[in-house]
């Protein structure tokens, strides 16, 4: 009841009780000595019967005026009191707002305490789950990073495969005539020649990877069909080996304004998408399919295969980073989420997916 809601309710209340009791047993006792006045002038003029007139009014002014006398007394008496009564809730209430103002101040305290220690802690927390984050996010582009080099060294192999076979097949060549004596400066110029073409095929291959994955500096223009088929030239022989069929339609070509490497990064890594499911589910004559075409200004490029399509639940979150429907040890999560990022982010355009009756749609859409 005494706390900082009850407090200002006593202040008014109090002193107009108190107001109003004295004033009501100042009446009540004035009504009362009016009372016995009257009954006394009734009894004394029953006794002299009217016969001393004077008297009468010299007893009837006496009366009145210790009747006035006992009047003032009593509202002297009830003022001191009432003053002495408001004295004591003075101190009272002063007391009581002094205790409550203290706790308080001391709940304050407190809860400044409470609230300084808990920043405090809660920096501490975001401080290490940043770095936790941090530490996570180096590890994860780092196996990100290992499994690009993975992807591209195989890559690599697939497509030094054939040329290596060529060179193998000029050496047992150039061996078998050494040792039939059928060699001659011809012959040999011949087989370095076709050596040569190998050789620098293989080099060019790795100069085609290592500028393939060196990041943009500025935007240039370029046809939406050449960045494509640089990104087919690095995946082809794998696909080839892997008897998966790439289809590739080009029905309306033209420039666009971009990076012209990182968007062939993102075709690189849908189609690196569709040939690892492709695999996984065992697809009788796998199929991926590039078209290029085009609607007003917008340049469209849809990739697409036939291992069934993304599943509904997937759908929401497969450009999530980190998101992945492959094993960790096969996928980071982070290929359609960066994709993304360069044809939204850096290029303006939109990437999205959605099914057909075969399988999978990737479909992006770039202005001129």
């Amino acid at each position: 009841m005494f706390n900082k809601d009850g407090i200002s309710f006593f202040i008014i209340i109090v002193p107009f009780l108190s107001v109003l009791f004295i004033s009501f047993f100042s009446i009540s006792y004035y009504l009362k000595l009016s009372n016995e006045s009257y009954e006394k002038e009734i009894i004394l003029y029953k006794e002299l019967k009217i016969k001393d007139f004077d008297l009468i009014v010299k007893t009837k002014s006496n009366d009145k005026h210790q009747e006035e006398e006992k009047f003032i007394e009593f509202v002297l008496t009830s003022a001191i009191v009432i003053l002495f009564f408001m004295a004591l809730f003075t101190y009272l209430m002063f007391s009581i707002i002094k205790n409550i103002i203290k706790k308080y101040k001391y709940k304050v305290q407190n809860r400044e305490d409470e609230l300084k220690a808990l920043n405090e802690n809660l920096s501490v927390k975001i401080e290490k789950g940043i770095e936790d984050a941090k530490q996570k996010d180096k590890k994860i582009l780092e196996q990100a990073k290992l499994a690009r080099i993975g992807s591209m060294i195989s890559m690599i192999a697939h497509q030094w495969r054939q040329p290596l076979s060529q060179l193998s097949g000029i050496l047992m060549e150039l061996e078998t005539a050494t040792r039939f004596k059928k060699v001659d400066d011809a012959y040999i110029l011949n087989a370095i020649a076709k050596s040569d073409k190998m050789i620098e095929f293989m080099s060019n291959t790795i100069d085609d990877f290592r500028n393939f994955y060196k990041p943009d500096k500025i935007k240039e223009e370029f046809l939406v069909s050449d960045s494509c088929l640089k990104a087919i030239n690095i995946i082809d022989a794998t696909l080839e080996n892997l008897g998966i069929n790439l289809i590739f339609n080009v029905e309306d070509d033209r420039k666009i304004f971009g990076y012209p490497t990182e968007f062939s990064q993102v075709i690189l890594n849908i189609i690196s998408n569709a040939k690892d499911i492709l695999i996984e589910k065992e697809i009788k004559n796998p199929k991926i399919q590039i078209d290029i075409k085009s609607k007003g200004i917008l340049s469209i490029i849809t990739i697409k295969d036939n291992a069934g399509g993304i599943a509904e639940e997937n759908k929401e979150l497969l450009f999530d980073p980190y998101y992945s429907t492959k094993d960790s040890s096969k996928g980071t999560g982070l290929g359609l989420y960066i994709s993304k990022l360069i044809i939204e982010r850096n290029m303006g355009g939109e990437l999205s997916v959605f099914n057909n009756n075969e399988g999978a749609v990737f479909k992006i859409v770039v202005a001129g």
